[in-house]
C-alpha cells in the first residue's frame, strides 16, 4: 500500500520539475503531461500514464490498497531521471539555433531561386 501523503508529495515534486525543466504548467498533473507532449519520450509518457492511473485510484481508500507500489515508484524514478538530465538553458539555445538554421536555409534557397530566375531571364 502506498502512503497517500508520500504519493501526493512525489506528485508535487514531479509537477515542480515539469514546470522548471519543460515549462509545462497546468492546473494538475494530467494537463502538465499533456502540455509536455512529445518533449517527453514514449517511455516517460507511459510512466506518466502509470502515475496518472495510480493518482485516480489513490482518491479511493479501497482502491489505494491495490495500487502496485513498485510500478509507481519505478514510474516516478523514470520520469525524475529523465527530467534531471534536461538542461533548460541548453534546450533554449538549441531551439534558437534550429530556428536560425532554418532561416539561413530558406534564405539560401531563395537566393538560389533568384539566381536561377536571373540566369534564365538574361539567357533569353
Amino acid at each position: 500500500m502506498i502512503d497517500t501523503a508520500e504519493f501526493n508529495s512525489r506528485v508535487a515534486r514531479l509537477r515542480a520539475a515539469l514546470v522548471q525543466k519543460l515549462r509545462a504548467g497546468g492546473r494538475d498533473l494530467e494537463h502538465q503531461i499533456r502540455r509536455a507532449g512529445r518533449r517527453l519520450p514514449r517511455r516517460q509518457r507511459r510512466a506518466a500514464a502509470v502515475i496518472l492511473g495510480a493518482q485516480d485510484w489513490m482518491g479511493h481508500p479501497r482502491l489505494a490498497r491495490i495500487v502496485d507500489r513498485r510500478a509507481v515508484a519505478a514510474a516516478f524514478d523514470d520520469l525524475h531521471g529523465h527530467l534531471d538530465r534536461i538542461d533548460p538553458g541548453e534546450a533554449r539555445l538549441t531551439a534558437i539555433l534550429r530556428l536560425l538554421a532554418g532561416i539561413v536555409v530558406n534564405l539560401m534557397l531563395l537566393g538560389a531561386a533568384f539566381y536561377l530566375v536571373l540566369s534564365l531571364v538574361s539567357a533569353s
